[in-house]
């Protein structure tokens, strides 16, 4: 959500601040924009997964969603937070509302997973991004990503990782929390022609799956060191280890699976055990 149109600030997606309810809206017409111009394209069949951890995963405004789309939204989802209705039936996959990785300055609200809790996510021992996360596991089903929309930073990290990909810069990053923000009437009008001219590289066969090789190795870097009840609680799972006083390993052949237990060490670090489903 951090990558909506008109948000620059974390006030702008919780509900304490005074524009969430706004960004609610700004963020279904996005959404809508981006099904639009798929639409203009010839795509027929939509689905929406939410992906912003607030209220559940319940942020779109269904009343004011295009009708013609599925959406997903709530918690669990058998067992992975997002990209859960991801499967190879799909033809292409958008991101629309993303935000730039953790320490990618000056991006808008820029984090991995976890806004407070996380400094760093790593694969293969260099910084990844949520949206990169989600396009090699989109790889794995042999789903193209075919949009970014959010902010300059964002979209230029996701075109070096993701060849061929079409972005709608939606605002001008400044800061964390500032940035030239073009308003959202207009950047859904970017969004729409950034995503049909998506769905048509689509449609001609001119945008690749790229290739992935796993295993991928994961580092998530917490920012305070891991308490005694989190390391009895990690030591409970054979598949992580403890690297230093605050970072946990893993590795796993699905980035789906990868992401899960990214988003999972949150939990442990908290002292909490993990729940089924």
């Amino acid at each position: 959500m951090e990558g909506i149109s008109g948000v620059t600030r974390w006030e702008d997606v919780i509900t304490r601040g005074q524009d969430y309810q706004r960004a609610r809206s700004w963020m279904t017409h996005d959404v809508n924009a981006a099904v639009a111009g798929a639409r203009a394209a010839g795509a027929t069949e939509f689905v929406v997964e939410e992906n912003h951890g607030v209220e559940m995963l319940t942020n779109l405004l269904l009343d004011e969603i295009d009708p013609e789309v599925d959406v997903v939204r709530g918690l669990p989802r058998r067992g992975i937070t997002t990209i859960a209705a991801l499967d190879g039936s799909y033809d292409a996959m958008f991101l629309v509302g993303h935000h730039a990785k953790a320490g990618d300055y000056p991006g808008i609200g820029a984090h991995t997973i976890s806004y407070g809790e996380y400094a760093d996510v790593r694969l293969h021992g260099r910084t990844v991004g949520e949206g990169e996360i989600f396009a090699i596991a989109a790889a794995q089903e042999g789903v193209p990503t075919a949009l970014i929309a959010g902010d300059d930073v964002v979209c230029a990290e996701m075109a070096k990782v993701v060849p061929g990909i079409e972005t709608a810069v939606v605002k001008e990053a400044m800061s964390r929390t500032g940035g030239r923000i073009i308003p959202p009437v207009r950047a859904q009008r970017i969004i729409r022609d950034a995503a049909q001219r998506a769905t048509e590289l689509v449609a001609s066969g001119d945008l690749a799956v790229p290739e992935v090789a796993p295993a991928f190795d994961m580092e998530v870097e917490l920012r305070s060191p891991l308490s005694d009840d989190a390391l009895r609680q990690i030591a409970d799972h054979d598949e992580l280890s403890v690297v230093g006083d605050r970072t946990v390993a893993f590795s796993c052949d699905r980035m789906a699976a990868a992401y899960v237990w990214a988003a999972s060490v949150q939990i442990l670090a908290s002292g909490k055990p993990l729940r089924d489903g």
